[in-house]
């Protein structure tokens, strides 16, 4: 019911742009410095996908190595699965610090006029930007196999233009969890903030890509590379420090005034 969910106002400035915990390219900086130092685990992926167990949890070392912290789906005491932040050892200490990039939102990219009234029966993990660009998160049924058969679609060779392995349980980039991510709720304050994040040509290589967890529901148009076109990516940023073993959660609706 949506009287029972949390909203968060944001006041619109100038560039439109107020709504920033950190900057643009502090947000690339994170992410792009993770997806480096996990794209050795992919060309294993694409070989042997039945190694996909155990390369995840090599990922999560490596995340843990480069962002000194791991994430991963778990029960949630709210109910259904939720996302946890957590480090090996000491778990007394701050897991993620405040600013630190926490989750992607995956899933397939919809324009304001393209339909997805099929996909979004019964389906709790659509995703509206604040321009009115949708995202389907949903692992299941229609939605996967439409991300799948979008995915195949721009296959370049072997590797993959884009991340599917978020579609498994067993996800080759760790962030790309953040369709799970809780609403607050009474007595549990929302600790991290969606923000929106256009990844433009050139910023990006398709190795790079193929970590990032969207894509567009159309076809390129035509005589346009993949790497021609920009990609909208929805991060998940810790708004104070989280303890590891902490859930994370967040607002799900955002006013914009």
């Amino acid at each position: 019911m949506l009287h029972t969910r949390s909203v968060r106002r944001v006041g619109e400035g100038e560039s439109g742009q107020c709504d920033e915990v950190i900057s643009r390219d502090e947000v690339l900086v994170q992410l792009m410095t993770l997806t480096s130092a996990l794209h050795h685990l992919c060309h294993h992926h694409y070989h042997q996908p039945s190694l996909l167990p155990s390369l995840h949890q090599q990922a999560l070392d490596v995340m843990e190595s480069v962002c000194g912290f791991r994430i991963y789906k778990t029960p949630s005491p709210l109910g259904g699965l939720g996302v946890v932040a957590a480090v090996s050892g000491d778990g007394s200490v701050a897991a993620v610090k405040k600013g630190q990039l926490v989750g992607l939102y995956p899933g397939t990219l919809y324009l304001p006029h393209q339909p997805i009234f099929f996909q979004s029966i019964n389906n709790s993990f659509i995703f509206r930007c604040a321009d009115g660009i949708l995202i389907d998160g949903n692992d299941k049924r229609i939605s996967k196999f439409l991300y799948k058969s979008c995915c195949g679609r721009n296959r370049i060779g072997m590797m993959p233009s884009t991340d599917d392995t978020w579609l498994t349980d067993h996800p080759i980039n760790p962030l790309n969890v953040g369709q799970y991510v809780n609403n607050q709720s009474s007595g549990c304050p929302s600790n991290v903030v969606y923000q929106e994040v256009t990844l433009q040509p050139g910023e990006a290589s398709l190795e790079e890509r193929s970590l990032l967890p969207n894509l567009w529901y159309s076809n390129p148009p035509p005589g346009i590379s993949l790497l021609d076109l920009p990609i909208r990516l929805v991060a998940l940023i810790a708004t104070r420090d989280i303890h590891s073993g902490e859930e994370l959660l967040s607002d799900y609706f955002t006013v914009i005034y």
